[in-house]
């Protein structure tokens, strides 16, 4: 199975009975509380995005206040509802392990719900 050059950023979630994580889109998911909170992504194969690095998961209400205690994360240019930061970015690795504490701690600004299929009868 494909890893990730930035797995190590959920070290910070394994202890968490809730912690788990899905593959999404070529990238992987990480979910606590329930939560969808962040996506790693690298460039896939066949080309369809370049992107290296995480989707922080979000409201678009909370954006703004996210922003502006980590203003190395942006919008994303593509899934504008969701952050991002690119792993080149220089503040990539301290940014993000301020981030999982921050989700670590249940920060009700961060995560989404996921969406759940309606059961077919």
């Amino acid at each position: 199975m494909k890893t990730f050059d930035n797995e190590w950023i959920f070290q910070g979630f394994e202890d968490h009975p809730s912690f788990i994580t899905k593959r999404m889109f070529g990238g992987l998911a990480a979910y606590l509380f329930g939560r969808q909170m962040m996506v790693l992504v690298e460039p896939t194969r066949t080309g369809r995005w370049k992107w290296h690095g995480v989707l922080i998961c979000t409201e678009h209400e909370h954006q703004a206040a996210i922003i502006a205690e980590f203003p190395q994360l942006a919008a994303h240019d593509i899934l504008k509802k969701w952050l991002y930061i690119d792993s080149q970015h220089d503040d990539f690795e301290p940014t993000m392990k301020r981030v999982v504490k921050a989700i670590a701690r249940n920060d009700q600004r961060f995560g989404i719900h996921p969406h759940l299929r309606d059961e077919q009868p």
